[in-house]
């Protein structure tokens, strides 16, 4: 468990001998002035000298650390204890229970010595303040009762009491001093933190003065204003140097016969012992509120640089970051916002978001937010139009969660949101691509099975009755044969323009393949669409166009008509329809027939 002790430099040596110095003069002060009736000392601040020196050095030091202390602490009890019969094995366990505290500390706690959090100073006050000091009061309480013939439980006891209460009351100072802390401290202050330093020590001071000072009224409770006052204001630098000023005071003053401790009944052992429970108590409130306070700054520090940084890359990126309230309330909107509506972020601030959405997509960003509202650990994805400050219309996308507050209920959304105008352009023009017809700019085979499926669909919920007409120009092959195919594509183009031409908004024109075209008239009676269709007949009969070598090129069509029908499918329709237009053809070309 330890290493060989490795040689040392002056300023190491000088530093280990000083720390059996100081373990020495502990021991012996304390077994001299608090040793009443011959008994264990009920005061016993060595073992936090060492224990504290221990935790605030690196474990390779620890053998040097412990093996210079057991002599100092077998001459001390030799000199001022139960003699040299017991000397070594009291040394040995005094010592034992600074290291073992120490290594245990050190075993569940890495971190241990720096009081930053209420569960380090739960760890110490069960270790160091209950189980090794138990532990100790066992084996040394029966080596007392050995020596001196003094009550096994009495000896036990008064062990117990001053070792526990020495390492809860002393060490947590003495680790902070011993690791830096208050040098830090001082070398990081300005001035205007020294001046309040000094204040607030001074009004400790001067308050333990107050209570120790005199015998009159037990005041027990004075100190304690400015010592917190100084742990909210100083940290655990504040917590340290109060309690240094409250011991050093309250044990000289309880020593010389002053203070509330004189007002006690009993031995003045008895009296140290409510003093050294006092003194705990203070340690034990101070410092898990200097622990709560640095937890809360380091959170603090942590929460406004995470802010820093959230409101930095708010600034800087394109997206839009917005938090909505329950009921679609502004509450925060990023920098960004004006790039996708016009407005800035202050002119949103307190506006109902559902106000920019444009009205025809207003049903589905409200299902979509009711979605992300309701399931709190799920996004919810939408893509619709706001309008603009200056009324125009932008597509956006919004990715919705819900938003939680402290008592677990859901307090609201926040949203990123991006402008895909490109993006939708983008995905128009493909979609547009794949409807159109290359050659002619009409729609192909896949945009009229898509219409044609939804007029009659609107015919069976009853809307306006239509009619599909079938084209087929007549001896398209020959004209490919007699003057190239740059002359077909000519003719097919310009039979394009000619449906293009004879029918109405609404209606839809198609090529369906080679020379078959299409059209659907909604809403158009039989006779009506009898008539569409005859005209655009007679027009492509008396049109005249050219090959590429300068040709007249004369092109005929034949048709056949249906009437759309609820009850009908669409493969029967368009087969019906086929049947008739092979009929014109059969009877001659250059006309139309309808279904019969």
């Amino acid at each position: 468990m330890f290493r060989s002790p490795a040689p040392i430099s002056l300023t190491r040596a000088i530093e280990v001998f000083g720390l059996a110095f100081a373990y020495f003069a502990c021991a012996a002060l304390t077994l001299q002035l608090t040793r009443f009736g011959g008994g264990v000392a009920i005061v016993w601040p060595a073992g936090a000298v060492l224990f504290a020196k221990l935790v605030a050095s690196p474990r390779h030091r620890w053998s040097l650390l412990v093996l210079s202390c057991l002599p100092a602490g077998v001459l001390a009890a030799a000199m001022f204890g139960f003699g040299r019969g017991v000397a070594v094995p009291l040394a040995c366990i005094s010592v034992g229970e600074a290291f073992a505290a120490a290594w245990l500390l050190k075993r569940v706690c890495r971190r241990i010595g720096r009081f930053q959090s209420i569960g380090e100073v739960s760890r110490f006050l069960a270790i160091a303040g209950a189980l090794i000091p138990a532990t100790g009061a066992v084996l040394g309480g029966w080596l007392a009762h050995y020596a001196s013939g003094i009550p096994l439980r009495t000896a036990a006891l008064d062990w117990y009491a001053g070792h526990a209460l020495g390492l809860i009351a002393l060490a947590p100072p003495l680790v902070l001093m011993f690791r830096g802390n208050l040098s830090r401290w001082r070398s990081t202050a300005s001035r205007h933190d020294a001046f309040e330093a000094v204040g607030l020590l001074g009004a400790v001071a001067g308050a333990c003065a107050v209570t120790f000072g005199q015998n009159d009224i037990p005041l027990v409770m004075l100190p304690l204003l400015p010592m917190i006052a100084a742990t909210f204001r100083l940290g655990r630098f504040g917590a340290v140097a109060s309690v240094v000023l409250l011991m050093s005071i309250g044990m000289g003053c309880s020593l010389a016969g002053l203070g509330p401790t004189t007002l006690l009944a009993g031995a003045m052992g008895v009296k140290l012992q409510v003093l050294q429970v006092y003194f705990a108590t203070v340690v034990l409130i101070l410092l898990p509120i200097a622990a709560e306070l640095k937890a809360r700054r380091r959170l603090t520090e942590r929460l406004k640089a995470a802010e820093t940084l959230h409101r930095l890359v708010l600034d800087r990126t394109g997206d839009i970051v917005m938090r909505l309230g329950v009921d679609g309330t502004i509450r925060y909107a990023s920098p960004s916002v004006i790039q996708a509506s016009g407005y800035t972020a202050e002119e949103l601030n307190g506006r109902s978001a559902l106000d920019l959405v444009h009205v025809d997509d207003l049903p589905m960003v409200i299902e979509t937010r009711t979605r992300a509202l309701a399931a709190e650990d799920q996004r919810a994805v939408a893509e619709y139009r706001v309008i603009r400050k200056d009324g125009s219309v932008s597509w956006v996308e919004s990715h919705m969660r819900a938003t939680i507050g402290d008592d677990g209920r859901v307090t609201g959304t926040v949203s990123i949101v991006r402008e895909i105008n490109e993006r939708r352009k983008a995905t128009e023009a493909l979609t547009q691509q794949a409807i159109t017809d290359p050659l002619t700019g009409l729609g192909n085979r896949r945009a009229f099975d898509v219409a044609l499926a939804d007029r009659l669909a609107a015919v069976g919920s009853g809307s306006a009755v239509g009619c599909l007409a079938l084209f087929d120009l007549d001896h398209f092959k020959r004209v490919n044969d007699q003057h190239g195919h740059a002359t077909g594509d000519e003719v097919l183009r310009g039979f394009a323009q000619l449906l293009q031409a004879s029918i109405r908004d609404g209606d839809l024109a198609v090529r369906l393949g080679g020379e078959e075209f299409a059209i659907l008239l909604g809403g158009a009676t039989p006779e009506q669409a009898h008539l569409v269709c005859d005209r655009i007949r007679q027009r492509l009969a008396s049109t005249e166009m050219r090959s590429a070598a300068g040709e007249p090129v004369r092109v005929t069509v034949s048709a056949g008509l249906s009437p759309l029908a609820a009850s009908i499918e669409p493969a029967e329709l368009l087969a019906r329809t086929d049947t008739a237009l092979y009929r014109a053809k059969h009877e001659g070309r250059n006309r139309l027939a309808l279904v019969a």
